[in-house]
């Protein structure tokens, strides 16, 4: 097992900031996030995104960072501007091939390949988790905690897709005319893959540092995932001031 605690606050609500650090991981396992987004006030924004890309990221307009990526954009989206009929915070995912522009005015509306409300994500009394689950070229799965602690909803599991045999792992955020805290307070991984009707037993603790959340599991897990990738891990924050 694999952890990295405290990585980053990436971008607060008082003021802009671009931080990049990245280290080399090799192993497969769903990757969890645990992350926290909160600020003050009722008008906030705008959200974050998790990445697996072909190329190192750079700062850019789709959550921080460059549009026109390769491969694939979990974004968490705490800002509505033009989706009737979605309730916000959303939650959803996106392949991109190096052409296809994200649709920023729509929030993503031309791309989305699944997705899911999740209200009561932002500032929620427990700790906020997310957890992405690959059947390597069958479909994604991701799973969320903000309910309750311990408890998973599942967000959405695509249909086939193939993520780039070497990617980059990273972690962006974006603020414009409202701002908000996003912060990535742990990112974990097992160094190996699980197959269907396996049982992994394990333990997994939060290091303190002013977490103080660790607790033990028990588990079972569904299917392959992340299996021979190696992982470039690039952690970064980044705020597009004027965005809109």
């Amino acid at each position: 097992m694999s952890m990295w605690s405290n990585i980053e606050s990436m971008v607060t609500d008082t003021c802009a900031s671009h931080q990049i650090a990245h280290r080399k991981k090799a192993g497969s396992s769903p990757i969890e996030v645990e992350f926290k987004i909160h600020g003050q006030g009722n008008l906030h924004g705008d959200g974050m995104a998790i990445w697996l890309t072909k190329q190192r990221a750079t700062t850019g307009t789709v959550f921080g960072s460059a549009d026109n990526f390769e491969g694939l954009g979990v974004f968490i989206d705490t800002y509505k501007n033009q989706r009737p009929g979605v309730v916000f915070p959303y939650v959803m995912a996106m392949m991109g091939n190096a052409s296809v522009k994200y649709d920023k005015d729509h929030d993503g509306k031309e791309n989305e390949i699944a997705g899911c409300s999740a209200r009561g994500i932002r500032s929620a009394s427990v700790p906020t988790k997310i957890r992405l689950t690959y059947f390597q070229e069958k479909s994604l799965k991701v799973d969320i905690q903000y309910k309750s602690e311990g408890e998973w909803t599942e967000c959405f599991e695509t249909g086939p897709l193939t993520l780039p045999s070497v990617a980059y792992l990273g972690f962006s955020a974006e603020t414009g005319e409202l701002s908000d805290n996003h912060d990535i307070i742990s990112v974990t991984t097992n160094n190996k893959y699980v197959n269907k009707g396996y049982t992994e037993q394990g333990s997994s603790t939060t290091p303190d540092k002013g977490i103080g959340r660790g607790k033990q599991f028990n588990r079972q897990r569904e299917g392959g995932s992340w299996k021979w990738f190696f992982f470039k891990v690039v952690v970064f924050g980044a705020v597009v001031v004027g965005a809109y």
